[in-house]
């Protein structure tokens, strides 16, 4: 390998070098080293290129000619690109235009040589897009584009901080993906998820988590939807619905109260309610045209009310272990479960309470007929046994209250 030693440092040099050289090409032009005493498209310490049409190169001298480390600084002042190529039109780098390469050669054993690249930018020095790619972004050339990464799932899956920016596709039937704990993979956090099994596909939390407020959330087949994190919860975006499978379920603990559901909550059509009340609950539905497909499985003895925030309007009680289809007009909640028959062969209704009654009116939920105990019928009067029919005779615990006979 050849390289040219100053005699009293012993350290390798250039035996000539020109400062700056501001170029303009038109065609494909082969640069010189200045030590042949060329005085036009030499290789200098910084070349300022202007290329007037596109496709073209700009070709350095022989590699065997100077020693390694021999450089230039390459900047493009003009708006088309052009190619740097070694001797043989190899290609070195492509320089965009407003960018600056720094090439310097590594090995000049060979004419061509081999040479390495450091980019700079604009004006001033930045690092190769190559380098600061990371979740979710790409090198292209000299820029920073957008990827997905897309990974296909069948089983259980726990999502993790290094699935950033990517996407998961659900193929398997009904299945279940968690998300790990938002602190864990921390705020600006996201993840594509798709439905493309055969069954719905559930997304669980972790700890007290909520998505949009809810403790999950479900996606039907061929449904998507981004999920992002602020570092203490989720919240999605993008939610792409079902137009064959639509339906989701809501399935909520209530214990009494006023339960005003959220709008994500309310989307669900089938909504089944648990927990054990320990006072009467009414649940507040949106002011909005929905039909309700509503289960209450709840236990204690109180009531639970449909209605919306409109003072004065229907509303429905739900006894407990029975579901009925309900409907909002906006304003009123109605059941919907009618009939235009006048006979019925046989209806079967829950046993009911003396707090909460099978058979009750609309203007008073606690009066009406329960099932006392096993083939005893019990009278319900503002919540409380005013009698009990049995095979042995009527029982009145309240007293009769006689007036004239």
């Amino acid at each position: 390998m050849t390289t040219y030693v100053n005699p009293y440092t012993g350290q390798t040099i250039s035996p000539s070098q020109v400062g700056y050289e501001n170029l303009t090409i038109s065609t494909d032009t082969t640069l010189q080293w200045p030590v042949n005493g060329n005085t036009t498209s030499v290789v200098a310490n910084i070349i300022e290129v202007t290329a007037t049409t596109t496709n073209l190169k700009l070709i350095m001298p022989a590699a065997t000619e100077v020693s390694v480390g021999q450089s230039t600084l390459i900047m493009n002042i003009g708006t088309n690109s052009f190619t740097v190529t070694d001797n043989g039109s190899n290609t070195i780098v492509v320089v965009a235009s407003g960018i600056a390469q720094y090439i310097y050669v590594t090995s000049n054993s060979t004419v061509n040589g081999t040479w390495e690249v450091v980019q700079f930018g604009a004006g001033t020095s930045s690092a190769n897009a190559a380098t600061l790619a990371g979740y979710g972004l790409t090198a292209i050339n000299t820029t920073l584009n957008t990827s997905t990464a897309v990974t296909t799932f069948s089983s259980a899956y726990t999502f993790l901080t290094a699935d950033r920016a990517s996407m998961y596709v659900w193929t398997g039937g009904a299945g279940t993906a968690t998300l790990s704990a938002a602190t864990t993979v921390g705020s600006g956090w996201f993840i594509v998820i798709k439905n493309n099994g055969t069954g719905i596909l559930n997304i669980a939390l972790t700890g007290a988590n909520t998505i949009d407020g809810n403790a999950s959330a479900q996606l039907q087949i061929a449904e998507s939807l981004v999920v992002v994190s602020n570092g203490l919860n989720y919240f999605s975006y993008a939610y792409g619905q079902s137009a064959t499978f639509f339906f989701t379920q809501l399935v909520k603990n209530i214990t009494g109260g006023t339960v005003t559901l959220t709008s994500a909550e309310a989307a669900s059509i089938i909504q089944e309610y648990q927990g054990v009340l320990t006072s009467n609950c009414n649940v507040i539905l949106p002011q909005t045209v929905q039909l309700y497909s509503l289960q209450n499985n709840t236990t204690g003895s109180f009531t639970l009310t449909f209605k919306t925030s409109v003072g004065g309007a229907t509303t429905v009680v739900l006894p407990q272990n029975q579901t009925i289809i309900a409907i909002c007009d906006g304003t009123n909640v109605y059941n919907a479960q009618t009939s235009t028959s006048s006979f019925i062969n046989a209806l079967t209704i829950g046993n009911g309470s003396a707090a909460a009654p099978s058979l009750s009116f609309t203007g008073s939920a606690t009066t009406g007929l329960y099932l006392a105990a096993s083939n005893q019928i019990g009278f319900a009067v503002n919540g409380v046994n005013g009698a009990t029919l049995t095979s042995t005779g009527l029982l009145v615990p309240v007293g009769i209250n006689g007036g004239a006979f």
